[in-house]
């Protein structure tokens, strides 16, 4: 199965495009208050107001962003407003993730691959 899209849904979509934006990623495509779309090599990786939103909103989703230097992006996450969730931890030699929450509560987990699985 390949993830296609990822909606988040945010009260002030604008505010969490920044966020995203502070912690690395660039904007393809804004509309505005209503829809933001960002680069990324994978699945495309969208924001939204409340009233565009494409999906359900699930207190239970993760997003997970595979990333070069965990440390770097956790620190740019926070100082861009995220909470710290879950430290750096080791997943037994496959690689290493932290989990934050961004400004609107949605769980990011960065994962940095294994020097070996890269």
């Amino acid at each position: 199965m390949k993830v296609k899209h990822v909606y988040l849904t945010a009260s002030q979509p604008a505010k969490l495009a920044e966020f995203y934006v502070n912690t690395g990623l660039t904007i393809r495509f804004a509309d505005g208050e209503r829809w933001i779309q960002f680069r990324t090599e994978g699945a495309a990786f969208c924001v939204s107001g409340v009233e565009e939103s494409a999906s359900i909103p699930s207190a239970n989703a993760v997003v997970v962003f595979e990333v070069e230097q965990l440390e770097s992006v956790v620190e740019r996450a926070i100082a861009a407003g995220a909470t710290l969730v879950a430290p750096v931890r080791d997943m037994g030699g496959h690689g290493r993730v932290a989990q934050v929450c961004d400004p609107e509560s949605n769980v990011i987990q960065f994962f940095e691959a294994a020097k070996a699985d890269r």
